[in-house]
Order: C-alpha cells, then structure tokens, then sequence
C-alpha cells in the first residue's frame, strides 16, 4: 500500500487532509510536529509526504534541509504565510510541490497523485543497468545534461540544482526556441492539471537564471512577454 506522511500542527487540518488521502486508499501517517520525522523516514521510507513550515519545534524548512541530506521522496510543503519567500526558499532547498493554505484538499490529493506518478517513473527508468544502452544527453550551447544521471555542467563545471530546477531546465533545454505558457510547462513538465500556483514557474526560472550567469552560460532563459518562456543561447556567448 502507498504510504503518505502528514506533518502539520493545526489538527483540524491534519485529520482533514488524511480522511481525503484515506479516501484513495493510501496508508496515512499524522505528525503533529516534527520531532520525530527523520528518524520515521529513515525507518519506513514513505512514498510521499506532506509537510508543513510553520510547527512548533523544528520548523518545516530545516526538515526539509535535514531530509535532503538522505532521501529524494517527493515532498509537497504547504504554509499558512503563503509569501512568495516561502516558495522560493522551500524549492531551492529541494521540495518538489509548494500550496499555500487555505487550500482545497482534493488539490492536495491531485498533487499527491502527480508526484506518485513521477517518482514511479523515475524509479522505472533507473532500473536498466548502467551501460546497456548509450547515455542519452541534452546539449544547448555550453550547457550539457545527463537526465540518466540528473547531472547538468557549463563547459564541463558541474552546475548545482533542485529536482525541480532540474526538471524544468532539462525540459526547455530539449525544446529550444519554442515558447511555453507557465500553465503549459506545469502540465508537461510535472504532469498535472494547473491549480493556479504558476508563480511557483517564475521562482524557478529566476533560480535557474542565477546559477546560470554564475557560470557564465550562453544558455538561458528568456522571457516570452505576456506568455512566459522558452530557451535560447547567446550566440555573442556561445564558446
């Protein structure tokens, strides 16, 4: 059965959205706080969890930051602040899935769904041994990403990044030129319906853009006036 952690402290909340994930099917684990949450992971290795930034104690970020360190299970946060720094942090630290409260709980069950969906995929395409067929990668410019092994590098530089930042650079960089709607890039880069979160796609390109200028890229990406984006390479940078 599909495990599912819950972490929030509002226990209204708590039962509410584990009665809908129940509703599925999903074996559900509720935590109150955070106190003992690695140490759960580590043991049962959940399918996904749910967490929440504000609780008493540890809060959710620096879990999330500690979780990093050890497992790639797909992470939605939620926040009651539902500021834009929330986003930007809880991505760049590596959550896959951010929804701000008050929200719909069939929401969450739909994004629950989504991120089943991609992490049995991704499971499922590491299952072929290194070697039995030639590594496919995605070239743009200077840029050079090896989805077999979510490595992306400048010139050789290995570039640091996100499993969103990953997934969203590696799929504008395999369809450059073309222009894609922020609701377009939610759907088939994440595989779900859009529920109106599409500034989550604008904190990701600004990320993305940042470590690209670091390392001098002639790859980027640009902005598409009143669409949203698509990728391209300088040409005056390209080496």
């Amino acid at each position: 059965m599909t495990k599912i952690f819950v972490v929030d402290d509002d226990p209204a909340i708590l039962q509410l959205i584990s009665e809908y994930l129940k509703k599925e099917t999903y074996e559900v684990t509720s935590f109150a706080d955070g106190n003992s949450l690695v140490k759960r992971v580590r043991e049962e290795s959940p399918d996904c969890l749910v967490l929440d930034i504000m609780l008493p104690g540890i809060d959710g970020l620096t879990l999330l930051t500690e979780l990093r360190s050890f497992t790639e299970i797909p992470i939605i946060m939620v926040s009651a602040r539902g500021e834009e720094i929330d986003r930007i942090i809880g991505l760049e630290l590596g959550c896959n899935d951010f929804l701000s409260k008050p929200f719909n709980p069939r929401e969450l069950v739909g994004r629950v769904k989504s991120m089943l969906r991609l992490s049995k995929a991704g499971n499922s395409q590491t299952k072929h041994p290194v070697g039995e067929q030639e590594e496919r990668k995605v070239r743009a410019g200077d840029l050079e990403i090896s989805p077999e092994f979510r490595r992306t590098t400048v010139r050789g530089t290995e570039m640091i990044l996100t499993s969103r930042e990953f997934e969203l650079l590696t799929f504008l960089s395999s369809h450059p030129e073309r222009p894609f709607s922020r609701e377009q890039l939610i759907q088939q880069v994440w595989n779900y319906d859009f529920f109106g979160e599409v500034r989550v796609v604008d904190d990701l390109v600004k990320r993305i853009r940042k470590k690209l200028a670091e390392h001098e890229s002639s790859f980027t990406i640009q902005t598409v006036w009143g669409f949203g984006y698509k990728a391209t390479v300088r040409t005056e940078c390209a080496q």
